[in-house]
């Protein structure tokens, strides 16, 4: 265990070896990219796909080693085991922190095929990282604001038909899409502005993942509900990775049933769309009940 070592030099150590592996993950999967295509033939996308999931897999392990190594850090892991996933999946899930997409990786590594993000646009120019993700085929959504949308309405269906697009490609290639919910990170000046009704959560936005489970629904192995929380680091979970601070992650999953309760048309049933938007409300109640009574039992432990 490096995380004696001080703040500092941990934080060099994490983010030069973060920053090497992702470079050299990110390379060739911009050249298969590329590769991808110059040739559109079947074998060749297939091959690309196979690599792909190799390098995606070795960016994973990296930090499978290091952040541990780097971090003094107990999961409190509650909810079913996760299966062997053979076929592809969906996991949707609350969102805290960019430490968010490196934990979900950790505790599903193994179980699950790729992981594919929802990911905001902006995170596209991120270097390497950025169109690499891209080369992965990850949906990359825009928020528009209202003035936008009254200029051109036509963009209220771009984020849709991206996330049909990614959806499609889970039937022919083996893939977990994540997908959070909210839209962005929470903190507590955001759940004040956005008027939350829950305690530890920003409120959830139904459509994209609704269209995603409309599409591909029944072509899924399982759909997971995953809940973080890091008790000891509120707002500022990443950096405190980075540095070796990064001490207490809760992380409760639950096996959600696939059926029509989940599988609609959002977009033209208008009481599909009521039913699954009061649908997930409720998956979100129930997860800001479950970190209330985690963190009682965890204040009540620490008294």
């Amino acid at each position: 265990m490096l995380s004696f070592l001080p703040s500092p030099l941990l934080l060099i150590i994490n983010l030069t070896v973060v920053s090497i592996n992702s470079i050299i993950v990110a390379t060739p999967i911009m050249l298969l990219a590329i590769v991808r295509l110059l040739l559109p033939f079947s074998f060749v996308q297939k091959t690309v796909d196979f690599l792909n999931l190799y390098l995606f897999k070795l960016w994973v392990a990296v930090n499978a080693v290091l952040f541990p190594l780097t971090n003094k850090l107990k999961i409190d892991r509650e909810g079913i085991e996760i299966d062997d996933i053979k076929g592809s999946c969906l996991i949707f899930s609350n969102h805290l922190s960019w430490a968010d997409i490196i934990m979900i990786c950790h505790i599903y590594r193994g179980k699950i095929p790729v992981t594919k993000f929802f990911l905001k646009q902006s995170l596209i120019f991120i270097p390497f990282i950025g169109l690499a993700c891209l080369g992965l085929g990850m949906p990359f959504l825009r928020r528009y604001s209202k003035a936008e949308l009254l200029k051109n309405p036509k963009l209220a269906t771009k984020d849709i038909e991206t996330t049909k697009k990614a959806c499609r490609s889970l039937v022919h290639t083996r893939s977990t899409l994540v997908n959070f919910c909210e839209g962005t990170r929470y903190t507590k000046d955001k759940a004040l502005k956005a008027k939350s009704r829950y305690k530890h959560l920003m409120p959830p936005k139904a459509a994209s993942i609704a269209v995603a489970l409309g599409e591909i629904g029944y072509d899924l192995d399982c759909v997971y509900n995953t809940t973080l929380y890091y008790p000891e680091n509120e707002g500022h979970a990443f950096i405190d990775l980075l540095k070796g601070r990064l001490t207490r992650v809760y992380v409760h999953i639950e096996k959600l049933k696939v059926d029509e309760t989940l599988v609609g048309d959002y977009i033209n049933d208008k009481k599909f769309k009521f039913d699954f938007s009061n649908a997930l409300k409720q998956i979100w109640q129930e997860k800001d009940d479950r970190l209330d009574d985690y963190l009682n039992r965890l204040k009540t432990h620490n008294k």
